[in-house]
């Protein structure tokens, strides 16, 4: 019963932590003027409110899937090939765009532009891993409640470059601009296709 209670308690923790930081995103995009991510600075009431949550709804969906494990559909050993595939290959993904970008640039605060790495190919590399990772651990995991839990993380994650792509228009301008006109949000772009197939 104790762990039935500590188990629901964590799921509605992650979960309100989730629907702060989605909301965060809604108010950036409503009222641009309060920027909420990416965050002014690192002493910035947004740069801890974002990180804060984010790190607790990340331990969140980990524990939530380990407390919660094989509670949902999936019968066939196969899901944990595939999960653990796909959370391999999120956070590998990711770890590399990082690695390119710098910690700093990923922290939201600020840094050049970077089109080399992953960022040929993706405008959003690390959101595109991160995705992947979650989704794999959901299938993993088996589990309804960290199925929940990541498919409000991956929303966040494919909200969160609407808010980017005004600032970064803002500081980098018509380099920016270019990058964007050549390279896809995430990893498909069939405008891109067209071109180099005409090319």
């Amino acid at each position: 019963m104790a762990r039935a209670q500590f188990q629901v308690s964590i799921f509605i923790f992650t979960l309100i932590c989730e629907l702060f930081l989605g909301g965060s995103l809604v108010l950036t995009l409503a009222i641009p003027q309060i920027r909420v991510w990416p965050p002014p600075g690192r002493k910035s009431w947004q740069y801890h409110y974002t990180w804060g949550l984010t790190i607790a709804s990340f331990l969140g969906i980990v524990a939530i899937g380990i407390l919660d494990w094989n509670s949902f559909i999936f019968r066939h050993w196969v899901h944990y090939a595939i999960g653990s595939t796909l959370v391999m290959i999120g956070l590998s993904f990711a770890t590399w765009s990082i690695h390119t970008l710098s910690v700093q640039t990923t922290l939201g605060l600020g840094g050049s532009l970077i089109k080399t790495g992953p960022y040929r190919y993706s405008r959003n590399p690390q959101y595109v891993g991160d995705i992947v990772a979650l989704a794999g651990y959901a299938i993993l995991t088996n589990s309804w409640m960290a199925l929940i839990t990541a498919i409000l993380g991956m929303a966040w994650f494919a909200l969160a470059p609407f808010t980017e792509e005004p600032w970064l228009s803002e500081r980098y301008g018509e380099e920016y601009e270019k990058y964007k006109s050549e390279v896809p949000r995430f990893l498909f772009s069939r405008k891109r296709s067209l071109t180099n197939h005409r090319s």
